[in-house]
């Protein structure tokens, strides 16, 4: 009887589900879809802005240039176009008509005569997005470059060789492979794939709990001659099948996205073969039965629908925290680290996506520890519906 009951609430909530045309969009469609796509065109945008950026001519604007003749024809042969301005430059930068402005300063002549160190002044703003970082780069480097020229100048006027100011020579060794750069641009992938789980069971895990409630449908449904465990094991299970559904879409979508990312212009690559997208969804799948659970139980304490969504979306906060550490903090992985619910799962993935060899003792951590979590708390949710009061809306 039980076993029948569990699959009759199973397919009930999942047909239920299924036919919500808004919520299948907005829930499982969109949030798999979505992301891959707007990481995209985000990229491909941020590529093409730089790339115009460090192949156009530099427009340079400038002040009291006139106080190096020898600094502008240098300048003006390496292709710069110089502006001149009529406001000041940290009015320029503040008003974001240039990324970057030269000024030069009143004794520069007379310091290079002298042989002595000529001061120009740079105004920028470091917090500047984008591609403004491009332009004041290639500001700098011109300066040095003069500078440089200068320098080697008045060393051959001595007649002494350049390689005697080289104390050090320095022969670098990049150990980086194209797999491990574009790792660089993939570190949102575990983030959306989390962020993806999570929003494909929220709708039905609060449908399920706080909408049954406020519907006044949830009472005459434990009046059937069944337990109550089998009937909130089959709408769990719904809530876990969905968010599994997403996982799938997701990487699918990513998969099918990775021809349009612009990998061979940065001399990078990155290939997701039908192994890697399994191991994916092997170490992700237990964390659906958590994220169905958890949703679940903070539910379950929601009077309303619109009051249990505020509470679930908070908790989609919690994923962010070890996707966001690991894009900016380098982490060495460690066996404990595994035992960890969704820092694990970030940590394998990204050594996925560097080409790293996963270790199957870190997989199997990951697996068995996210899986006993997650069946500790369906088995909180279960029980938590044998209490009367939390049956009832007021």
């Amino acid at each position: 009887m039980s076993r029948s009951a569990f699959s009759t609430v199973y397919w009930k909530e999942v047909f239920e589900n299924l036919r919500d045309k808004r919520t299948m969009m907005s829930s499982v469609l969109m949030g798999s879809v979505m992301g891959p796509l707007l990481m995209v065109g985000l990229m491909n945008m941020t590529v093409k802005m730089q790339k115009d950026k460090s192949e156009k001519p530099l427009e340079l604007p400038v002040v009291a240039m006139e106080h190096a003749q020898s600094m502008k024809t240098f300048l003006l042969s390496q292709g710069v176009e110089l502006i001149e301005i009529d406001k000041s430059p940290e009015q320029v930068i503040k008003d974001k008509d240039h990324d970057v402005v030269l000024e030069i300063d009143e004794g520069f002549a007379e310091a290079v005569s002298n042989g002595e160190p000529a001061k120009v002044m740079l105004y920028y703003d470091d917090s500047a997005k984008g591609a403004a970082k491009v332009t004041v780069r290639r500001a700098r480097a011109l300066v040095n470059g003069y500078s440089r020229g200068i320098g080697n100048m008045r060393l051959q006027l001595r007649g002494i060789p350049q390689s005697l100011t080289q104390v050090i020579y320095i022969e670098d060794h990049d150990l980086s492979t194209k797999t491990s750069r574009g790792a660089q641009f993939l570190s949102f992938l575990p983030y959306f794939l989390i962020i993806g789980l999570f929003a494909g069971s929220m709708y039905l895990a609060i449908d399920t709990t706080a909408g049954e409630k406020e519907r006044k449908s949830m009472e005459p449904l434990f009046l059937n001659p069944v337990s109550r465990s089998a009937i909130l094991s089959g709408k769990l299970a719904a809530t876990v099948s969905f968010g599994l559904l997403t996982l799938v879409l997701t990487v699918l979508a990513f998969k099918l996205t990775l021809p349009w990312y612009p990998f061979e212009k940065l001399g990078m690559s990155f290939d997701l073969d039908i192994m890697s997208m399994a191991l994916m969804f092997l170490v992700l799948a237990p964390l659906a039965l958590l994220a169905g659970s958890i949703q679940t139980i903070i539910a379950a304490f929601a009077k309303t629908f619109r009051e249990a969504q505020t509470y679930v979306g908070l908790l989609i906060m919690i994923p962010m925290i070890p996707s966001m550490m690991l894009m900016f903090l380098p982490v060495k992985e460690k066996l404990w680290m595994m035992a960890i619910p969704i820092l694990n799962q970030n940590l394998i993935i990204n050594q996925m996506i560097r080409g790293e060899v996963v270790g199957w003792d870190a997989i199997l951590v990951t697996i068995f520890s996210t899986l006993l979590l997650g069946l500790i708390l369906a088995w909180v949710a279960v029980q938590l519906y044998n209490r009367e009061k939390m049956l009832f809306s007021d």
